[in-house]
């Protein structure tokens, strides 16, 4: 029994210092933001008066709804994008094909170079008239936009941006998992008369359906806290067009010192995240279920 005492002893001690940071650093943090969402007042403010649920209807009121339907938006067609360019890409290089493998190293260079100097070059190439994407325009005989200073254009170019800089992890995810995949299954279905595409369908697809799943949930988290693609491009224009949730809290926290709107939108993004997150993690298990 003491020695069973010892053994658990020492297992609490070496997940204690990892337990005390979680709680210092997230749980403590999450704490007082809930409780700071109920009250009014800058960030100085010493003495912050209890307001209850009025700030959660003023944000909502007052930009809040539609940052967060700008961030449902952005969300869902960064979440596409870069899974279907990743699995796309993951197939081709995973495919052995001639010349492929030197391939592999360009995906990774938009992970590894600051955001806000890609952030740049891109606005850059968004420019009107003397940008890379007009003189394309113009080359093809289109006429030229204004990309950053349209509402729905603004958005697409953000979402570019944010896609490509991200796709590279997606590409890295979907081609472990298909290395991982048992090389004799597919030989197998190669026996028995399987083409590329019935490899993919009824083998490979299948087979990571687990992985998929996983890289769902982190790309989605990813999506949800954009902030500095939008910061150096837009800065949340024009018109809100692409004000993201996270893009909200920092504007009113840090620039309109609104701090009770703020941490009314942190909450609902905090919320917002965690249905997202719990509701892959029940498909996530179902799929293990069933596999």
């Amino acid at each position: 029994m003491r020695r069973r005492y010892r053994t658990w002893g020492l297992a609490y001690a070496f997940v204690a210092p990892t337990v005390l940071l979680t709680v210092l650093f997230s749980l403590v943090p999450l704490a007082m933001l809930l409780w700071r969402s109920l009250y009014s007042g800058g960030v100085f403010d010493l003495a912050p008066s209890f307001v209850g649920l009025d700030n959660y209807g003023r944000m909502l009121a007052e930009g809040g709804g539609q940052a967060l339907g700008v961030t449902g938006v952005y969300t869902t067609g960064f979440v596409v994008l870069t899974m279907a360019v990743g699995l796309g890409l993951g197939l081709l290089l995973n495919s052995g094909a001639k010349g492929v493998a030197r391939l592999r190293a360009p995906f990774i260079i938009p992970l590894v170079v600051p955001v806000v100097a890609t952030a740049l070059i891109w606005a850059n190439m968004f420019a009107p008239q003397f940008g890379l994407v007009n003189r394309l325009l113009t080359a093809l005989g289109l006429p030229q936009a204004d990309f950053l200073s349209s509402p729905g254009l603004a958005l697409l170019a953000v979402l570019t941006f944010g896609a490509w800089q991200f796709f590279g992890q997606n590409v890295i995810l979907y081609l472990a998992a298909l290395k991982s995949i048992p090389r004799d299954v597919l030989d197998a279905a190669s026996v028995d008369g399987a083409g590329g595409w019935r490899r993919f369908a009824h083998v490979q697809w299948p087979m990571m359906r687990r992985q998929t799943l996983l890289i769902w949930v982190v790309t989605t988290l990813t999506g949800l806290q954009t902030f500095t693609q939008i910061y150096v491009l837009t800065q949340g224009g024009p018109d809100g067009a692409t004000r993201t949730a996270l893009y909200y809290v920092y504007d009113e926290g840090f620039v309109q010192f609104d701090t009770g709107r703020a941490n009314a939108m942190g909450v609902a993004l905090f919320l917002l995240s965690l249905a997202v997150t719990l509701a892959q993690i029940w498909l996530l298990g179902r799929a293990g279920r069933a596999r």
